[in-house]
Formats: C-alpha cells, sequence, structure tokens
C-alpha cells in the first residue's frame, strides 16, 4: 500500500463527524487525542467496526466528559474511575451517529506505561506519553495510532511498523515477546485468537516465545481463557486456532482432554488414526456448513472420550466402544472446568455428542422406519444439526467410500421428512396423559401409569399406531387390561370422535387467536376482538401445541407449522386450496390467478378466493400470503390491516 492510498483509506474514515467532534473537543481543552488499537487495524484490513479506542495524553475521562456534553442528546457516558477510562455511547436518533444509523461506543483512556509482578497480570499504571502507550500495547498491528487533532488530523503514528506485518501477514509483538507474554500471559492467546481470525501466520520469534511462557498461563482465568476459545471457534476456520494452540503446546495446559487425542499408537504394526486431526476435518467441514458454535463445539468433542476407550482387540484391532456415550458424560464436566455456560447450550452439546454414532449406525444396517422414528424422536428439533455433524464426521480419503455414506445419510433425511411429516414425532409426547391412564382406571400416580405411557411411545415408535389419541387411547386400554387394570371409565369411539377442545392466544397483533381442536387435529384458528364472558378453555395436546407455534411464529422462531389439521367444512375444492395455501413459502405471496393455475384450473379464480374467505384456520392455513394479481393487498376476511401486519412480520423475519 503506498502512501496516497494509505491516506485516502484514513481520510475515508475519519471523515465521519464523530472524528471531527473529537478532535475538536481535544483541541479546545489542549489534548492530544489519538485513535488507537483495532479500529486503526481494521482500517487497513478493511473490516467494519463500531468500537472506537482513543488515547488521549493526560485523562481520558475529562475528554470522554466533554464529548458527552458536546455529543449532546442521544449520548450516554459511563466513567470508570479505578481504571481511568470512560465510555461514551451515542445512540440512534443522536445528533453525532454513525452513518449506518447503528450508534457507535466511543473508549477513553489517558495514555500509560505499565509495569507488572509476576503473580499477576494486573498491571502497575503510571501516566506516560503516547509512545510509551504504543510500546504497552500486545501486537504492532494493535498499536497503530492515527491523530484528530486538528493540526495533524489523519496522521498516522506506526512506530513498529504494524502496517508492514499486515501486509506480510504476521502477528508480532512491539517489544521483547518474553517479557510481553510473561506480563500478561494472556497475550498468548490472543496471538492465537488473531492468527485464526484474520489467518495470519504468527512471527516465528514470538511463537516460540508462547512456547517458552506457556505455563504462566496458569494465572489467566477460565472466563478470559473461554473468552479468547469462543472468539477462535467463531472464526472461519476454526481447526486453524486449535493447531496452534497444540504446536506452541498450550492445548495440554487448558484443555488436555483434547490434547490426549493427539498421535497414533501401534500394536503389533496396527495403528489407529489420528484422532486429533480427524476432530479438526470434522469441525472444518462443520465451520463449512454452520455459523451455529455451539454446534462447532459438538465437532470439537464428539469424540473426546476416544482416549480413555480406546483398546486394542487381537482379532478386530482398534476399538472405541461407547466413546459416543462416554464422551457425552465428559461434557458438562468440560464446561464447567473451563467455565463455559452450563445451561442449555452445554446440554445440547452433550446431547449430540451422545447421539452423533445413530445415524452413522442407520446408514451401516437397513434404515428401518422404528429406528428413524427413534432417531427424530430422540433428537427432537436438534435433529438437522445432528445430520450436519454426522455427515461432517466422513473424512475417509476413499471416495467411494464417502459417497457411499452420503448417499445412504440422503436416505435417512428423506425417510425423517417423510416419517415427521406423517407422525409428528418430533419433541412429542404420548398424546393419552398420565391424567387420562389415572383417570380410566382410577389410579392415583404409580408406576403403571408410567408403565402404559412408555408402551404407548414405544408402540409409536415402534409404528404399531400412528401419532393420534383414539388409537393411543384404545391401546391404553389394552395396555391396562394386560397388567391387571380394569377401566372403570371408557369411552366408545363415537364419542372421542365427537368431543371438541378450545383455548385462545393473545397475538401481538392486539387481537386473540381462537383455536379449536378435535381429538385428531386442530379444526378452527380464528381472529376475534375479545374474549366471551362466558369463554372457558378446554385445552388438549393439540390446541396446546397450536398456541405453542402461533407464539413461535410471533416471535420469528417458527416459520412452518406442523399442528395436525381437522379441516370438516368446506367443499372438496376448498380444502384442496386450503391445502395448496400451506405450500406457499413463508414470507412469499401468490396471486389468485397463480394459485388456481396451480390447482389446474386458471378459470377458478373467483372459487379461490370464495376458498380464501371460508379459510377455517387462519395464520397456519396462510391465506393472507394471496394477493391480487396487480400486487394489491386486498381480500382478507379478517381485514385488510391484519393481512398486512402478518406480511410485514414474516418479511421482518425472513
Amino acid at each position: 500500500m503506498d502512501e496516497k492510498e494509505r491516506r485516502e483509506l484514513i481520510e475515508s474514515h475519519l471523515q465521519t463527524e464523530v472524528f471531527h467532534l473529537v478532535g475538536r473537543v481535544a483541541d479546545a481543552i489542549g489534548r492530544e487525542c489519538y485513535v488507537v488499537g483495532g479500529y486503526v487495524r481494521d482500517i487497513f484490513l478493511r473490516r467494519h467496526s463500531k468500537d472506537i479506542d482513543f488515547v488521549t495524553v493526560g485523562s481520558g475521562i475529562e475528554v470522554a466528559q466533554a464529548v458527552a456534553r458536546a455529543a449532546g442528546r442521544g449520548s450516554h457516558i459511563a466513567v470508570y474511575r479505578n481504571f481511568g477510562t470512560a465510555q461514551v455511547k451515542l445512540h440512534k436518533g443522536g445528533s453525532q451517529n454513525s452513518d449506518n444509523g447503528d450508534g457507535l461506543e466511543l473508549e477513553f483512556v489517558g495514555a500509560r506505561r505499565e509495569s507488572y509482578n509476576r503473580g499477576s497480570r494486573k498491571p502497575i499504571v503510571e501516566d506516560g506519553t503516547l509512545e510509551d502507550d504504543q510500546r504497552r500495547r500486545d501486537f504492532t498491528i494493535n498499536a497503530m495510532a492515527i491523530c484528530v487533532n486538528s493540526g495533524r488530523y489523519g496522521e498516522l503514528l506506526d512506530p513498529f511498523d504494524g502496517l508492514g506485518d499486515m501486509a506480510r501477514r504476521i502477528i508480532r509483538t512491539p517489544l521483547d515477546p518474553d517479557i510481553t507474554f510473561s506480563d500478561d500471559p494472556l497475550r498468548m492467546m490472543r496471538a492465537v485468537r488473531f492468527a485464526t481470525q484474520l489467518e495470519f501466520d504468527i512471527y516465528p520469534e514470538t511463537f516460540n516465545a508462547i512456547k517458552r511462557n506457556r505455563e504462566r498461563i496458569s494465572i489467566i482465568s477460565g472466563e478470559r481463557i473461554a473468552d479468547e476459545l469462543m472468539k477462535i471457534m467463531s472464526s472461519v476456520h476454526p481447526s486453524r486456532g486449535f493447531k496452534l494452540l497444540k504446536d506452541c503446546r498450550l492445548l495440554e495446559l487448558i484443555f488436555p482432554e483434547l490434547a490426549a487425542m493427539v498421535g497414533v499408537e501401534m500394536v503389533n504394526g496396527h495403528g489407529h488414526k489420528d484422532n486429533f486431526w480427524h476432530t479438526m476435518q470434522v469441525l472444518e467441514n462443520v465451520a463449512k456448513k454452520s455459523d451455529n458454535v455451539w454446534l462447532r463445539w459438538a465437532a470439537l468433542l464428539h469424540d473426546i472420550a476416544k482416549p480413555v476407550t480406546k483398546r486394542y482387540d487381537e482379532n478386530i484391532g482398534w476399538t472405541f466402544h461407547n466413546h459416543n456415550f462416554v464422551g457425552e458424560r465428559m461434557v458438562p464436566k468440560i464446561f464447567k472446568r473451563m467455565k463455559l455456560p452450563m445451561d442449555q447450550k452445554m446440554r445440547y452439546v452433550k446431547k449430540l455428542v451422545g447421539l452423533h454414532m445413530r445415524p452413522i449406525a442407520l446408514v451401516e444396517d437397513e434404515v428401518t422406519d422404528s429406528a428413524v422414528r427413534r432417531l427424530l424422536f430422540d433428537a427432537g428439533d436438534d435433529i438437522d444439526d445432528l445430520m450436519i455433524l454426522c455427515e461432517a464426521d466422513i473424512t475417509s480419503k476413499n471416495q467411494e467410500r464417502v459417497r457411499r455414506y452420503l448417499d445412504n445419510f440422503a436416505l435417512v433425511r428423506r425417510k425423517l421428512g417423510e416419517l415427521e411429516e406423517r407422525d409428528r414425532v418430533r419433541n412429542f409426547q404420548p398424546p393419552v396423559t398420565g391424567e387420562d391412564i389415572m383417570e380410566t382406571f382410577a389410579l392415583t400416580p404409580c408406576s403403571d401409569v408410567g408403565k402404559i405411557k412408555d408402551a404407548i411411545k414405544d408402540a409409536i415408535l415402534d409404528g404399531i399406531i400412528p401419532n393420534r389419541y383414539i388409537p393411543a387411547y384404545f391401546y391404553m386400554i389394552e395396555q391396562g387390561r394386560k397388567i391387571g387394570l380394569t377401566p372403570v371409565k371408557q369411552k366408545s369411539e363415537r364419542e372421542l370422535e365427537s368431543e371438541e377442545f378450545v383455548d385462545a392466544y393473545r397475538s401481538p397483533l392486539g387481537v386473540w387467536l381462537m383455536v379449536k381442536a378435535s381429538h385428531n387435529g386442530l379444526m378452527e384458528c380464528r381472529f376475534a376482538d375479545s374474549l366471551a364472558e362466558d369463554f372457558a378453555p378446554k385445552p388438549n395436546s393439540i390446541t396446546s401445541q397450536a398456541i405453542k407455534e402461533l407464539g413461535d411464529y410471533f416471535s420469528g422462531r417458527l416459520k412452518q407449522f406442523t399442528v395436525p389439521l381437522d379441516i370438516r367444512k368446506g367443499t372438496v375444492f376448498q380444502r384442496r386450496v386450503w391445502e395448496e395455501l400451506r405450500k406457499i413459502p413463508y414470507g412469499s405471496t401468490i396471486s389468485y390467478k397463480q394459485e388456481a393455475e396451480l390447482l389446474g384450473n386458471d378459470k377458478s379464480v373467483r372459487a379461490v378466493g370464495t376458498a380464501n374467505g371460508k379459510n377455517p384456520i387462519v395464520v397456519i392455513i396462510p391465506c393472507h400470503r394471496v394477493v391480487k394479481s396487480t400486487g394489491e393487498i386486498g381480500g382478507y376476511a379478517a381485514g385488510v390491516a391484519l393481512k398486512l401486519s402478518l406480511l410485514d412480520h414474516e418479511q421482518r423475519n425472513l
């Protein structure tokens, strides 16, 4: 990058009003002020950043307070006197906001020099010059500064050739790396993290200093290390970071379970694959498919128990029996020690580690409906992520073997879709509840209730009965009699077919959605401005599912309803129209004419409009997605305003 290009790049960033504002304020109170650190680095890397660090020669807090006053309405200041820093937030709507309207966070600190005691990474801080402040920075690429004072506006100060190191794509410390890393050992993790995020190399002298000082990592808290690992895991190529941690020997100190996977053991000339390098490939395969950082953690940990389950058998060679189940039990311990979250995120990783062999076992054996149902039931909403992990786990160099496995996984995916559509077993609970069992057989809570529920669940998963209430009810009667129970209150099939259940959901649109269901499916979902005074909810599993899905839809989490329908109203043609409506993609619209064409009769536009007007199940059967050929919004029985609100909601959540 020549001088002219560098100058133009700086000017293009510093033309934003906020830099002129800070410069004017600094001039007015007679302070030198500079943009420093990551923001300057990202200018030359052409990366967006909305957090800006300023260093002033003198009190950073005083400059921050003056900037907040000058910014006026829309600004907020937080002062941290113990650290000598202050943060000014310029929110959307403030007079000095960023061009993109997202707001800015400005951090101010006085220039300082630091010294350290060996037992702590907390520095002893003294006032210093800009040069002192640049020398204390972790890496040359973070040690550049740009002046915002009027006389030197836009002047770059780069005493350690950070620009040159960016051109050479290297991470290097400004001063002696042994002192840099011994003073603050977290910088060793930061070196690996920056090298991973930026796809830079670590300068050999710097890298060797990490090796020499690696034991110093023991004074760093688990939370700070976990924070760096999360940033590594969120990178485009996360395996790069773990390979660097292995090579500099930090891995064995911060993540011994992963370090234990390195290497190949030989017995009688037979060796197993290097499970560390296999794991790195799986992690990269997952990273290509998903930004979900917790799915990436599952990839990293999927074989974590192989070192502790490894055995050599003279007849079959190396085995790792039950490594998935042992690994599942290791996950909470690893998360707890490494200060990673112990909430649903950990449980998600734990589940995927425990299940990751199931789809592979399916493709090696016959893919039966029963086995796929059980997989779908156990994985629940995480089934798609599990399949991504399992497909990523195929790292063989034998391309024919890879092709065969991936073809079989495609078959499993197809069966998963078919069975989910037909049987709805993802996250299902047996349609007959414990209360139903106790009422039918006059029981109090006891083991017999659990036995009958489990028998119903297994019958559904094995395909013996469909996942519907009425077949499950009569199966309950049968199973109760098998264990010596006599029903005291048994309903006929006709009684069950005629039962109806009602409930209501208060939508964010300001109207109620009234739902009515049979045991077989949802019969109605309609808008209502208010509830009748005598309204009394009478829910069942179908109404409960409908209300949950409506809640997820309006919160933006759900784009396709799965609640079963039991439509008893309307003509055969109208039912075909409603069935076709459910195929319109979320956030899309079609015209009445297009809908008629999909039904094979482009002359039936008026009949299509009539069918939409009589649709008994609003939102879930999305007749709001049908518009006039001109694009005009109209023809919605509940009113154009509601139709517009639903379409706008879907567009915002696409």
